[in-house]
């Protein structure tokens, strides 16, 4: 008799799906313990019982479609985290549906293991699958964090810290770019009138509170290129691509903005500025100079009572 032959002359054909069906059903359970909840228990039997059909039909001779039965069941599984647990659930299951005859065990055997191995070979390219992909997660979750924290240096590095205007540094940068070295360049150096005073007699927090509100008025007065910097203390400049006229004309705006009212947390205080003006052509961009200039006809302007602009001689 062949082994094939002995598949033909099984007992009961109801007997031996019912072993079938009670591994898949064991499979299902051991699943469950191991950590993987199906989300439809009779379609994941189901499908545990197609498989056990499919070993149980293969001729022994049949060498390769085993391994194939056994690598699209484990593909049915939608993506388990912990494969390497899911692989002794499914041994067990092929064990209990083991056929009782010698022969056929013997089969049985060896398609449940090729099955079995293939099942698992397919599980671990998964979990490898999944690792790999939380792995390039976690070293883009990094680099972004990383990034982030460059930008935030930069930022310190570039601006000032309470008003969130830039500093010193980025206007030097701005006046000597390219863009600007090839146009007329006016710089308004803004001193506030009396500030000294608003913070003897309100505190350094109301001080501070002023010192953010005029860097929002100044930001409105700017256009978009232009590069408004708190230059320090209770100085600001602004660079602006423009010559004595629009500059004068600026000058006056921030005059009047800066005289109205800050309703800060104290109430409404009133300050008044100081500004100078100086202009340089293009090609002849010298930084330093150019805001030294400003500010010595900013002083002119103090000198003379303040709420005015001077530019320089």
């Amino acid at each position: 008799m062949t082994t094939r032959q002995a598949h033909t002359m099984r007992s009961d054909p109801r007997d031996r799906e019912y072993t079938l069906c009670r591994a898949a059903s064991e499979y299902l359970r051991l699943l469950a313990e191991a950590g993987y909840i199906a989300t439809d228990d009779s379609a994941m039997i189901e499908a545990a019982t197609e498989f056990l059909r499919g070993l149980d039909q293969l001729p022994a001779e049949d060498t390769g479609t085993a391994r194939v039965l056994g690598a699209d069941f484990a593909a049915r599984l939608p993506r388990p985290a912990a494969s390497s647990r899911f692989v002794g659930p499914l041994t067990t299951a092929l064990l209990l549906a083991a056929p009782q005859s010698p022969a056929d065990a013997a089969a049985w055997a060896q398609h449940a293991g090729q099955a079995a191995a293939a099942y698992a070979e397919v599980l671990t390219e998964q979990a490898l699958g999944q690792h790999e992909a939380i792995l390039r997660a976690a070293v883009a979750a990094r680099e972004h964090r990383i990034s982030e924290l460059q930008d935030r240096l930069h930022y310190a590095a570039t601006h000032d810290r309470l008003t969130g205007l830039a500093n010193r540094a980025v206007l030097e940068e701005w006046i000597g770019a390219p863009r600007a070295t090839a146009e007329t360049v006016s710089i308004l150096l803004v001193d506030l009138d009396g500030f000294k005073q608003v913070n003897d007699t309100h505190g350094h927090h109301v001080g501070d509170e002023l010192l953010v509100a005029v860097a929002d008025r100044l930001r409105a007065v700017a256009q978009a290129d232009d590069c408004v910097c708190r230059y320090g203390g209770d100085e600001f400049v602004i660079a602006t691509i423009a010559g004595n006229t629009t500059a004068q004309a600026d000058a006056d705006r921030i005059l009047c903005d800066i005289a109205r009212p800050f309703a800060l947390s104290t109430g409404d205080v009133h300050i008044r500025a100081s500004i100078g003006i100086a202009t340089a052509a293009p090609g002849n961009h010298d930084a330093p100079a150019l805001i030294h200039a400003a500010d010595r006809a900013m002083y002119v302007a103090k000198s003379g009572g303040g709420q005015s602009y001077r530019v320089q001689d």
